[in-house]
């Protein structure tokens, strides 16, 4: 899920340089970034779900309670910014008055939500919250990798193999 969110920010940045992309190749990537993004939300909707039913693996006992409270709060963040993005998404294409058709990689057509068609506020709010969300879950992001860098560097604390990166296990 985090390639594919990557990817998502990557295309989604190439949105922001629109006019420098080739008209021919404008409605392919934005087929595919409707796409992995309809994917996505399903993702997201079953790992919330399975992270509401199963608990987490321990937290290692050497980890300061700031830090686990740190960890919990940036992870439900993460979650958030992953459930917003396609729905805000999802929401501005249904709402668009071009009407295009999400066809997922081709093999199906995903529904726009009923109602919302033409609705320009709806619209410009959707896209806003889109786009400003992609910066905040940049943000995120880069604030969970520079935590785990430095519980690895400076606090001696392997939390890879807790995320399930890596092989070896922490002394809970």
């Amino acid at each position: 899920m985090a390639i594919a969110f990557m990817l998502m920010i990557g295309s989604g940045l190439l949105f922001v340089n629109w006019d420098s992309i080739p008209q021919y190749l404008k409605f392919n990537l934005i087929q595919w970034h409707k796409s992995l993004g309809i994917l996505l939300l399903i993702a997201v909707v079953m790992r919330i779900t399975l992270r509401l039913v199963y608990r987490p693996p321990a937290y290692p006992v050497s980890l300061k309670k700031w830090d686990k409270t740190a960890a919990k709060a940036g992870i439900w963040l993460l979650y958030g910014a992953m459930f917003i993005m396609p729905v805000s998404g999802w929401i501005m294409v249904s709402s668009s008055s071009y009407g295009l058709p999400t066809i997922v990689f081709g093999w199906f057509k995903w529904p726009h939500i009923p109602n919302l068609f033409g609705n320009e506020t709806l619209r410009g709010l959707s896209g806003t919250t889109h786009e400003y969300t992609a910066y905040i879950f940049i943000a995120l992001i880069s604030i969970h990798v520079l935590a785990v860098i430095k519980h690895i560097i400076m606090d001696r604390i392997n939390l890879l193999p807790r995320m399930g990166i890596g092989k070896g296990k922490n002394k809970p």
